[in-house]
């Protein structure tokens, strides 16, 4: 009997062993996503093999930072490998493009060669990095759905060589399990005061946000970044506001509607199993959406404002404007705001030419959002929204 179950057992690894031999190796070669410090959006055309990659004008091209996803076990190093290259930092500064007559951005071009796992499979792409400036007029008119979901909004425009590309706390919602279509997430795209606009709403998050601790997801949209992988452990500190500004903001200005929903939510009872949303009565009908611009001084690239914001006392915020609990009142219709940015530093212009400050424009569904209070139903709607400089003031006359 021994005899008999030692041989079968060796059959069975023999069998094991041998599935585990022919397995075979991944043969895909792709750039599946490209992100990094000084990304701000990255469009990959992979019929093409091209990658355009939009950074701030200040950035500093002799160590930009590519973390590129590939398929499983596939690899990725520059055709023609220079000295200052050592993933995931990458030189392109002496890469220029020439520009052309039709040609308004300033464009770093360099090929990259994707081998899959097997070895098998390879795949050369032209990465193109292309320097921009953060746009100061938002229509909310394109957007991306990629393989999310949900909702990507952008920016774009050839001609004044800007871009930008919106965040949201979308991707941390999807993590909650309750955004079945495009239309279950707290931000997306709707019919505008012009064309398309945004529409944010206070959302729910089921069992999952009561366990952690987030019953509810304010629809949200801001210039900056969510790191979805720190969204369940630290939702505030995953949220980063802001992007090099090289202007001085006078007025924010654009169009906005907003209904409140009706119980509010103040937390969560952590003594009853499971936890329980804890309502607050006297809130009934009286959330709140908020609006508002900061440009602060940021030293490094990593430097940032997050959730975690207190707007009487960081240090760090040099203008601000933000829209009054009087002036965000509940209307059905579009309503014009125009708010002038507070100053409480004065601006140094050397810092601010080689991109030592950040402008954070952020919209919320509801005001207390950050900390998870707010009325699930609460609905903010944004059109046509401009930053008005002094610079392009000046040029206007």
């Amino acid at each position: 009997m021994k005899l008999k179950k030692l041989f079968a057992g060796m059959i069975l690894c023999l069998a094991v062993a041998s599935c585990i031999q022919d397995e075979a190796l991944n043969v895909e070669a792709a750039i599946d996503g490209c992100s990094g410090s000084n990304i701000q959006l990255a469009n990959i055309n992979t019929y093409s093999k091209t990658v355009s990659i939009y950074v701030s004008k200040s950035t500093d091209l002799s160590a930009l930072e590519i973390k590129f996803e590939l398929p499983d076990g596939a690899s990725i190093n520059p055709v023609n490998a220079l000295a200052n290259d050592d993933a995931p930092k990458y030189d392109f500064s002496t890469s220029k493009v020439p520009i052309t007559s039709e040609q308004t951005l300033e464009q770093y071009q360099r090929m990259f060669k994707v081998t899959s796992e097997s070895g098998t499979t390879e795949a050369v792409y032209t990465i193109t990095v292309i320097k921009s400036e953060l746009p100061t007029e938002y229509h909310f008119e394109n957007i991306e759905d990629g393989n999310n979901n949900y909702h990507i909004f952008y920016e774009f425009n050839q001609q004044k060589a800007e871009m930008l590309q919106w965040a949201s706390g979308n991707p941390g919602f999807q993590l909650t399990g309750m955004g079945k279509n495009t239309m279950d997430y707290p931000t997306l795209q709707t019919q505008g005061y012009i064309g398309k606009g945004v529409k944010l709403e206070t959302k729910g998050t089921g069992s999952l946000g009561l366990t952690v601790g987030m019953p509810i997801a304010a629809g949200n949209l801001f210039i900056g970044s969510f790191e979805v992988g720190n969204a369940l452990k630290d939702a505030k500190a995953a949220t980063k506001f802001g992007f090099p500004f090289f202007k001085h903001p006078t007025k924010l200005e654009g169009y906005y509607k907003f209904k409140p929903g009706t119980e509010y939510i103040s937390g969560i009872d952590k003594s009853q199993s499971p936890p329980k949303i804890v309502i607050d009565p006297s809130m009934e009908g009286k959330d709140k959406g908020d609006i508002y611009a900061i440009l602060y001084r940021a030293d490094n690239v990593n430097d940032f404002l997050d959730g975690n914001l207190n707007f009487d006392s960081e240090e760090k915020i040099v203008y601000i404007a933000r829209i009054s609990d009087t002036e965000m009142k509940e209307t059905d219709t579009w309503t014009h705001f125009s708010i002038p940015f507070e100053h409480r530093k004065e601006i140094e212009q050397s810092a601010l030419d080689e991109g030592k400050y950040k402008l954070a424009v952020v919209f919320s569904s509801s005001i207390e959002g950050a900390n998870f209070k707010g009325s699930i139903g609460s609905t903010l709607w944004i059109d046509e929204v401009t930053i008005h400089c002094e610079e392009d003031e000046q040029n206007n006359e």
